[in-house]
């Protein structure tokens, strides 16, 4: 293995690994790792299991729901190669049998019919909700604020609820293209318990593809949406995909 292969790997590398954000020499770096380093394939798959999980969840939501489809890049056919080559060799997270099916949140006080909450640990609490929006569609863009303010006096105005965007999501903390941009604000001068956030890897790829990305300055930044949601989801937070 040489010294490049050895380099320690940060979470945010592996989510660009997964989301097939990387240029080309990186990811045949990483494909060569994938080969030699079983910890960095078993990382590797954790992190594609758990992105695949939370989108997984979401499945067999009530049809008026899912009738507002989101437009998807997917991943590259030769990542998507890699990966499953490297479960199916190694056995990866999977086979440690370290990860356990998300566990549906019952009856979270607020959230309408045609959503399903879910949560990554078993300790859940109900006050700490993430809604998470990928979708420039308008009906979902003026949904999740309606949710977060449905959420918030739910609970009496005392729980926490972060709205986390990536893909075209993004269109909603965007200062050119959100219709939302007062509202935001109102909201988040109303509700300190209120977070936005936006995801790092998006707003990087647009910049390199051109676009002048100002967010709207209520907009807190993370390095990726899968991390800040895998992280809250361990936290206990309850997940809910907009």
């Amino acid at each position: 293995m040489n010294d490049k292969t050895k380099e320690p790997i940060s979470q945010e590398y592996l989510d660009a690994l997964v989301d097939g954000e990387l240029t080309a020499d990186e990811r045949d770096r990483a494909y060569r790792r994938i080969e030699e380093d079983a910890d960095f394939k078993a990382r590797v798959c954790e992190t594609r299991t758990l992105k695949e999980m939370v989108k997984g969840s979401y499945a067999d939501v009530a049809p008026a729901h899912a009738a507002t489809r989101r437009r998807s890049n997917g991943w590259p056919q030769a990542m998507a190669a890699v990966l499953m080559l490297a479960v199916g060799l190694g056995g990866g997270w999977l086979a440690r049998g370290e990860l356990d099916p998300a566990p549906v949140v019952d009856r979270l006080a607020g959230l309408p019919n045609g959503y399903q909450s879910v949560s990554l640990s078993s300790q859940v609490d109900p006050g700490k909700v993430l809604l998470h929006l990928d979708s420039n569609e308008p009906a979902r863009l003026g949904a999740v604020l309606d949710l977060a303010e449905r959420m918030l006096a739910s609970s009496g105005n005392e729980g926490r609820v972060e709205v986390v965007v990536n893909s075209y999501g993004l269109n909603l903390l965007r200062q050119d293209t959100s219709p939302y941009r007062e509202r935001i604000e109102r909201l988040a001068d109303q509700h300190a318990n209120l977070t936005f956030i936006a995801c790092g890897q998006t707003v990087a790829r647009l910049k390199r593809e051109g676009l002048d990305v100002v967010l709207v300055p209520e907009a807190n930044v993370a390095s990726s949406a899968i991390g800040e949601i895998i992280g809250r989801m361990r936290e206990g937070w309850v997940y809910v995909k907009v």
